[in-house]
């Protein structure tokens, strides 16, 4: 591994994420503005190849680190009005864990570094990829373009040479930089959305709970194995989740900034899988709903919802009507994919029922797939519906986020039976669980669990004053005998 050119790459990263969140006048914890600059930075710099196969430019060191700095430049211009304000950060500002975390950050953080190292380790052995876009990375890199001599072999029986050039463009980067096998930019996706999601979490819930809650995530098999198992899913995943936190801070904060940020994080999610862009779409409802509720005048109302859609919409053009169009030699029509009885909505509910009985709760596959953890959800909603009866708006919103996804990946593979239930389906379930996790933190009754422990770890650690003793009551003295008369002393 060239440790050089990772740090090379980080450091660019970092600088680029920062630059879109300062261009987009985010407001957010120290912490959370570290994490996001590098996710924001691999989404960036996914455009690089892309946008040089574009323009016809050769493909190789020179080009791509002249992109890069132009990028990094180009970026670094928002910050430099912030280097008069910039603090470093003070001892204030970091909390250690308390005991109780200790055993819970352990086994975190050996899961971690074990996904790490598998995915530094192992080549690519997916086999969407090997027949898509590993192969047009390592391609790209002997013979200067993406459009390549893949193309002379025959693919009638696959189409994943279609997808998005995401996965392409930062396989391309990292090879140059870092190692032949690439795929060290999903481990800083994953590394920083653990943290984010963790840190999230903490705000609101007990750690221990929390540590309960994380386990749970990690022990999902399918989900878990893709954090290094490299694919579209787990990275579409933080970005979608990521756009629903942002558009919760919107909706809460009324701050425009959340909302450019939102709608960044959806774009790339759709620029992933470019499907997304239906999920994007079904979330225009509660949008206006929030904004007919906060009494935001209509033709506002009416620009916002329409540049929350328009954006992904433009990346979804631009990598399906101009790049895989009019630069991929193979013609593809993707109306050929389509339902052609649409009038029948039998697959849908057929879909619906699959997710639900073949996926999730399905006890001979649902254990390898998605462990406990749908369970453990359902079962903590009822005890909030049935004891508390009362959500706050992230919770509302949350709620509507998970109803769209599941009900959304329904559709699309109502809409596009070439999304099948077992493959396209049971991976863009991801989707679900981080938002279950920020669910979490609005559960009622976790809310509640969180402030019964901390009541008692109050009286636990706030020690009782000392009462002083009272003093000893005096002793009784005896009664003085009463003086005998003066006549009974003569006798």
């Amino acid at each position: 591994m060239n440790l050089i050119g990772l740090l090379f790459l980080l450091i660019t990263q970092f600088i680029t994420g920062r630059g879109v969140i300062e261009l987009c006048k985010v407001k957010m914890r120290p912490l959370l503005m570290f994490c996001y600059s590098f996710i924001a930075g691999v989404a960036i710099f996914s455009f690089l190849p892309f946008i040089l196969e574009l323009f016809h430019v050769t493909i190789n060191m020179s080009s791509v680190s002249i992109a890069i700095g132009v990028t990094t430049i180009a970026f670094m211009v928002p910050l430099l009005g912030q280097i008069r304000n910039f603090k470093l950060p003070s001892a204030k500002d970091f909390k250690l864990p308390g005991i109780y975390e200790i055993p819970f950050l352990t086994i975190f953080v050996l899961l971690i570094l074990l996904s790490v190292w598998r995915a530094w380790f192992y080549p690519p052995n997916a086999r969407d990829m090997l027949s898509g876009p590993e192969v047009m990375a390592d391609l790209a890199l002997r013979e200067g373009h993406i459009i390549n001599s893949l193309f002379k072999i025959d693919l009638q029986s696959t189409n994943n040479y279609l997808k998005p050039p995401f996965i392409t463009s930062l396989q391309i980067i990292y090879k140059l930089y870092v190692q032949p096998f690439g795929q060290t930019w999903l481990s800083i996706l994953f590394v920083n959305f653990i943290v984010i999601v963790y840190t999230l979490l903490k705000e609101r819930i007990h750690p221990v709970l929390l540590g309960f809650a994380m386990l749970y995530f990690f022990g999902m098999p399918e989900v878990f194995g893709y954090s290094y198992l490299m694919l579209f899913d787990y990275s579409n995943m933080i970005f979608f989740f990521s756009g629903y936190y942002f558009l919760n801070q919107y909706f809460e904060h009324k701050d425009n900034g959340n909302f450019a940020f939102s709608v960044f994080l959806f774009t790339i999610a759709t620029y992933i899988r470019t499907e997304t862009l239906i999920l994007v779409g079904m979330n225009l409802p509660i949008i206006f709903y929030y904004h007919y509720k906060d009494k935001l005048p209509m033709a506002k109302s009416a620009i916002r919802m329409a540049i929350f859609v328009a954006i992904p919409f433009v990346i979804y053009f631009l990598c399906m009507n101009v790049y895989i169009k009019h630069f991929i030699p193979i013609k593809y029509d993707v109306s050929a994919d389509m339902n052609k009885n649409l009038g029948d909505i039998s697959p849908l509910f057929d879909r619906l029922s699959g997710m639900f009985s073949k996926l999730l709760f399905a006890s001979e596959t649902n254990y390898p797939y998605y462990g406990y953890f749908p369970h453990l959800f359902v079962l903590l909603l009822l005890v909030d519906i049935v004891f508390f009866r009362k959500f706050n708006k992230e919770g509302i919103t949350l709620f509507y986020g998970i109803a769209v996804t599941y009900i959304g990946l329904a559709f699309i593979g109502y809409l596009l039976p070439l999304a099948d239930l077992m493959h396209t389906t049971k991976r863009g379930l991801f989707k679900l669980f981080p938002l279950v996790l920020l669910y979490y933190r609005d559960s009622p009754a976790l809310q509640r669990l969180t402030a019964i422990i901390k009541n008692w770890e109050d009286g636990i650690s706030t020690p009782r004053p000392q009462q002083p003793r009272p003093a000893p009551a005096p002793k009784p003295q005896p009664a003085p005998r009463p003086a005998q008369p003066a006549q009974q002393k003569k006798k």
